[in-house]
């Protein structure tokens, strides 16, 4: 038995590479996150798009809030241990029609750490349905290591590359990660994963929090980053980052534009485009 997680779903975890669907806040503080996230978009005239979709607890202190609630990190030392790190955080709005998809991937084949001791925990904000565009993810698929992948560049596909597993897959095997908002997934870095478009009038919201431990390496760049939030760091393979003081703080957008120009790397690592700075708009969203 863990801190907030039974020893059924730490076995489910560690057996299936999932565990879904796991409460780890209120319907309401889902909704107090949603409504930060939407007074931001109509104040900026529309849905929060682009670079800001990726790491986006370095603008968005609510998302900063978010990725420290105790049950969360529980949740997380439950499965990784004591000493966590959050590495990075993507907000996921999924707007209705607009035809944008993800292919069957794994997350670990092009986020450069040298670990597979990583879970990423899905929060829902709104509820995520088969019909909306909620994840699709394959059990056990977690424990055969990083499978071939292949570059699509597909526009409608929200990956950085459009990368695709290059490999047949049994979708018969696949479950629908649905959720109520203030639930959340939580899943193996290993995790063979999808999801399709928004085929409803409303749209899907979910922020995904990328945890890891220190001893995990970066082998694409020389610098990356990453926020302690319990434990020590023993290894210093990273670089701290600053909490915003202000939603779009001129001090957090500068923090944000030097981390993502740097990170951007390792998203387009081994491609045509790598070294190029500015390409970085939606990085591995779903």
């Amino acid at each position: 038995m863990g801190k907030i997680l039974t020893a059924d779903e730490i076995a489910r975890y560690k057996s299936d590479g999932l565990i879904c669907p796991k409460r780890l806040m209120s319907a309401d503080e889902a909704a107090r996150y949603l409504a930060a996230l939407e007074s931001y978009e109509t104040a900026t005239g529309g849905p929060v798009n682009g670079k800001w979709r990726y790491k986006s607890h370095l603008v968005f202190p609510w998302i900063n809030e978010m990725m420290r609630l105790p049950q969360i990190l529980d949740a997380v030392e439950d499965l990784l241990g004591p000493d966590v790190m959050v590495w990075s955080s993507h907000l996921y709005p999924k707007e209705p029609g607009d035809g944008r998809f993800i292919s069957w991937h794994q997350d670990s084949a092009h986020w450069g750490l040298d670990s597979n001791q990583i879970v990423t925990v899905w929060v829902a904000l709104t509820a995520a349905s088969e019909e909306n565009g909620c994840m699709r993810m394959l059990p056990g698929s977690h424990t055969g290591g990083v499978a071939p992948h292949r570059d699509t560049w597909d526009p409608n596909n929200i990956l950085t590359r459009g990368q695709t597993i290059d490999a047949e897959i049994d979708e018969t095997r696949a479950v629908w990660t649905t959720l109520q908002p203030g639930e959340a997934s939580l899943h193996h870095v290993d995790m063979w994963h999808a999801s399709k478009p928004n085929e409803t009038d409303k749209r899907r919201v979910g922020v995904a929090l990328r945890y890891i431990t220190p001893a995990a390496r970066q082998e694409r760049v020389d610098t990356d980053f990453a926020t302690l939030l319990r434990g020590e760091d023993r290894y210093g393979h990273f670089q701290p980052e600053a909490a915003p003081e202000a939603t779009m703080h001129p001090d957090a957008v500068a923090e944000h534009q030097r981390i993502a120009d740097i990170q951007g790397q390792i998203y387009l690592s081994g491609t045509e485009r790598a070294g190029v700075s500015g390409l970085i708009e939606t990085n591995e969203a779903r």
